[in-house]
């Protein structure tokens, strides 16, 4: 029988990406220090694309593809140089997912000390999801959603037959009339999916009202946000313009914090607040016993 081998213990080289930070010429820093200035804005993580459109609604480049590549490289180099937070860039449609185990009981209570929370939509009279269009805003949209328990759902485009039937059956077994809050392009798509999601929905049982939060064009008058022409390509392109012009803008222009605001605004516009606050005092007392639990069983293991 083959007895243990010992491995020599050595600490690789960490490597952050195959792509080195360069240092940027004076040119290249006014850029990077124009994006910083941007990204120092806001609390909240964004997108590249966001960015982007940030850099574009400040004459900081013109909205080309090409500098959306610039953009993105630059936000990479920035990063990997120390010059730029790697929070502040927000990835929702890569995850890492690992399995929760524990080394004591004591850890598992510390764990759910921290994660407990009592079911605050318990007496509402509905049930609210927040929908989106574009899974790249997840990062920025889901810490949101956790504050508030409200599911979150990133179409990426158009729901499929299968997303639209599981969400309609999980509205049926929640026995509550449903809010959709839908956030999507101003564009020919980003309107359809939100004009046809309630009807599709319904087709499967679910009782569900679904409102579009953004883009309107009113929003896009009233937050100056670059527009680009619609796809000749998409069928639902000439109906879109006659009814609200050529131009289309992506949801992705919304600056980050005028986002959050208005999702925000949305669900606790739906909320009953003596409801809410009622069970917010259950939640801190039960809190407090499962802090005063937590600390029994600490007692117990320093006394063993």
């Amino acid at each position: 029988m083959i007895g243990p081998v010992d491995v020599p213990v050595t600490t690789p080289e960490i490597r952050t990406s195959p792509k080195k930070a360069r240092t940027p010429q004076a040119k290249t820093q006014a850029f990077w220090d124009a994006i910083a200035a941007i990204a120092a804005e806001y609390r909240q993580p964004m997108t590249v694309r966001q960015v982007f459109y940030q850099c574009v609604s400040r004459g900081v480049v013109e909205k080309t593809e090409l500098n959306y590549k610039r953009v993105a490289a630059a936000t990479v180099q920035m990063r990997l140089a120390g010059e730029l937070p790697y929070q502040k860039i927000a990835d929702g449609s890569r995850t890492r997912r690992t399995v929760s185990a524990y080394d004591s009981l004591r850890e598992l209570f510390e764990e759910s000390r921290d994660i407990f929370r009592r079911d605050l939509w318990r007496d509402q009279s509905l049930h609210v999801e927040l929908w989106c269009e574009k899974d790249a805003l997840s990062g920025v949209l889901q810490p949101v959603c956790e504050q508030y328990q409200v599911p979150y759902v990133a179409t990426r485009g158009f729901p499929s037959l299968s997303l639209r039937y599981e969400s309609a059956r999980a509205m049926i077994d929640g026995k509550k009339p449903t809010v959709v809050l839908y956030l999507g392009d101003h564009d020919a798509s980003g309107q359809s999916i939100s004009n046809n999601l309630e009807p599709e929905l319904r087709q499967h049982g679910a009782n569900v009202h679904v409102s579009r939060v953004a883009l309107s064009p009113s929003q896009v008058e009233e937050w100056s946000l670059p527009t680009r022409p619609g796809k000749k390509t998409d069928s639902r392109q000439a109906g879109f313009a006659e009814q609200f012009g050529e131009a289309s803008v992506e949801i992705d222009a919304l600056r980050p914090d005028v986002l959050i605001d208005l999702v925000e605004q949305a669900i606790v516009a739906h909320i009953d607040p003596l409801a809410w606050e009622r069970l917010q005092v259950i939640e801190a007392a039960e809190q407090e016993t499962l802090d005063a639990y937590t600390k029994s069983l600490l007692s117990l293991e320093e006394v063993d």
